[in-house]
Parts: C-alpha cells; structure tokens; sequence
C-alpha cells in the first residue's frame, strides 16, 4: 500500500544517480527529489515569513496597532506560526519521501547458477560387466544421482559412440534423462568418439559461440527443411538469446566413460573448453583389469563375448592414466574421480561442482538496500492533517463576575 501511495504520488522525472550521507549508512535513490524537497522547505519558509511581514506593515498603516490588537484577540500569532511549520515540515517529508531515502540492509550472498553438461558413453565397451550391474546402467545411475542434485540449475545431455547425439541446456530434468535412458550401445555408430563429445558440450554449454565453425552443428541453423528468411532468422537468434543466460554462471563438463577412444582428439578439446571458462570432469567406470564385452542378439539376449580377427575374447579394460591426463587438462588432477565398482555415489564430484557454483565468495556478497520512505510519507500526511485540523484562533476566557461584584457596579453606575 505505502509503496502503491509513493508511486501515484511520484510524477514522471529524469532519475538521477543515488546520493550517500558520510559513511554509507543513509543514502537517497534520487538526486533529484532532494533538491525538490529542499527547495520546497526554502520556499515555502519563505513564503510565510514574507506573508507575516506583510500582514504586519497592513496593521500598521490601518490604525493604532494597541486597539487593532485588541480587535483582533482571538487570532493567535503562535497557532499561526505553527500551522506554516507544520506544513512547511509536511512537504518536506513528503518531497523527502519520493527522493526514495534506504537504509544499509542485510547482506546476502549472491547463489550464482550452474550449466552442466553430462557427457555418456555408449560405445559398445560400456556393456562389460566389471561395474554393477554394467558400466553403461552404473553411468546411467550415477547421471540421475547428480542431475537430481543441481537443484534448479540447468543441464544439457551428450550421448556419444563413433558420433554424438544431445539434449540442449533445460531445467527438466526428466526430458534430459529420457536421452540416455533410451539409447542404447547398439543404436549409436561403432567407435568411440570423446573428441565429438566434448566439442558438442561445449558449444551447447557456451551458445555465445555460435559463429564458431566448431560449433556451426550444433547450435546453428540446421540443413533440412526451406532456408529462413532474414527476419525469421533474426528473431531465432534473438529468441536463443534471451532464453540463453550468459552472465555469472559456471560451468562443467561431466564426462562418463571407460576411456577407449579410437577417433579424435580428446585433449584438445578438453583445453580448448577450459580456454572458454569450462571446467571438465572425469569420471573412469570400470576396472584396469578389465572385463570381456558381451554381445546380444535382437532381443536382448547374451549370444556370447566379443571376440578379435583371432577367436580371442576381447578385453575392455579401464585406461585410467588416460583419462587423468585428461582430467587435468580439463581442470586439474582433482577432476578425475573412479567410480566404485560396487557403490553408487560421487560426492567429490558433488563438491566439486558446489565450489564452482560459489565462486569467489568476497565478490559475491552483496549489501542490499532497505527503503526507507514509509517513515518520511505517513509523518509527512500527519503533519499535514494536524494543519488542517488546527485552527489559528484561539478562545476567549471569560471572567465570570460575581453577584457581589455585579451589584457594585451597578450602584457606581447610577451615582
């Protein structure tokens, strides 16, 4: 309501920039209004003092100013001088009210938001048996742990074999699971891409790169359909960036997998993230002595093991210094983390991310300003309704006389 009765009372001014008192303590929101509110007060105590003057120079040309004085008894100087105080401190307040004066408020810290890019393997590898109950349900497990621990933040899905295939930057986080849920080893083309991967996280983890070849694919205009005219593809563009917050937000890479790679060049891409701000996690599923792959038929069925040009069992083992390097590349050596291969969980992970959202803690406390107005409007409309209410005239005191007094004078009269 007070802040309802500020705005209707407040006309369409330029604002100007807030104005402090020594030491920070007070300040006011609008330069401008405390110019009016003081020119007011100047004003208007002007304005009486220059009527009391001219009401008494009229007085004084009107006659004997003892029998004017007389007349004019019932009228009090005092009540007048503080009727024009009570208005003159009055608007004021009020003029003072819609400078907006704040206080020093609470201090808060400012939670900055997260992007995170969860980065799955489904090359066939991931079917071996040496993390419960295999290493391609263990990473979905553990992706839907940590997705469900962002809490509000946003998070894109890369899932990834011989190519990769993603989910952009959203809040569901049942949409984004659906991804990784629903593919399988056996939909995605043969090999083993990390390099892929990781480039297509970070262009959907920085949208602001755009116009980078790299990321042409996958955050710019698609090749089907009829090419958009110039108006239409303006406003796609203006439209992802509006829906893109690229302020103070950190980000990260959570790359699951076993580490064979057969294409590309994933530590270049690794530092190429890093050189856009993006941190780039690591997360080794499997063992370093390995497990024979299983292969299944159209149903789903085990039909036997994967085996080489030979007939021997082909082993997929774990290739952890691999994936350190990467790690460190990516971030430094405390981003990589191996998975248990009996226990689900990744708290350093978790940790990890948590600082990121922190950040630097010195520049992210933030004073917020309390307003102050309500204690400068309501005194200000009181002091204006106790105006009102004051009369300038004063009553008479009659002297009552007595009977004996009455009678007295009556005789003196008559004689």
């Amino acid at each position: 309501m007070s802040a309802l009765a500020l705005a209707l009372l407040r006309p369409v001014l330029p604002v100007s920039p807030p104005i402090c008192l020594p030491g920070g303590s007070v300040c006011v929101a609008d330069r401008t209004w405390l110019w009016v509110a003081l020119a007011a007060a100047v004003a208007l105590a002007l304005a009486f003092a220059l009527d009391f003057t001219r009401r008494r120079h009229l007085l004084d040309k009107i006659g004997h100013a003892p029998q004017l004085a007389k007349m004019a008894e019932s009228l009090s100087r005092g009540r007048r001088v503080l009727k024009a105080v009570l208005i003159v401190a009055g608007v004021t307040c009020i003029a003072l009210a819609l400078a907006h004066p704040q206080v020093e408020g609470e201090s808060i810290w400012k939670q900055r938001g997260i992007d995170v890019a969860v980065v799955m393997d489904f090359s066939k590898s991931m079917l071996a048996l040496d993390a419960r109950p295999s290493r391609i349900q263990r990473a979905r497990l553990e992706a839907d742990g940590l997705i469900d621990q962002l809490s509000g933040d946003r998070v894109a899905v890369v899932a990834f074999a011989g190519g990769a295939v993603h989910y952009p930057l959203t809040t569901d986080y049942d949409s984004a699971k659906i991804l990784y849920h629903g593919v399988q080893p056996q939909d995605m083309p043969p090999g083993s891409d990390v390099s892929e991967a990781l480039r297509t996280a970070r262009c959907l983890l920085r949208p602001d790169l755009e116009k980078d070849p790299d990321c042409e694919r996958t955050i710019g205009r698609g090749h089907g359909g009829d090419p958009l005219d110039e108006m239409e593809a303006r406003r796609m563009q203006q439209h992802r960036l509006e829906q893109t917050d690229l302020g103070d937000r950190a980000r990260a890479i959570i790359l699951i997998t076993d580490g064979e790679q057969t294409e590309g060049d994933a530590m270049d891409e690794a530092k190429k993230a890093a050189d856009v701000g993006i941190d780039t996690f690591v997360i080794g599923v499997g063992t370093p002595q390995g497990a024979p792959i299983p292969e299944y038929d159209e149903d789903g069925n085990q039909r036997g093991w994967k085996t080489d040009e030979d007939g021997q069992t082909v082993m997929s083992r774990l290739d952890e210094n691999g994936l350190k390097e990467l790690a460190k590349v990516g971030g430094g050596e405390d981003h990589y983390y191996r998975l248990h291969p009996g226990r689900l969980g990744m708290e350093p992970i978790v940790k990890a991310l948590a600082r990121l959202k922190e950040g630097d803690l010195h520049s992210r406390v933030e004073k917020r300003p309390q307003e102050a107005f309500q204690w400068l409007l309501y005194p200000g409309f009181m002091l204006l309704l106790v105006e009102a209410c004051l009369s300038d005239r004063r009553r008479l005191r009659r002297v009552v006389a007595t009977s004996a007094e009455s009678k007295k004078k009556r005789k003196e009269s008559k004689s």
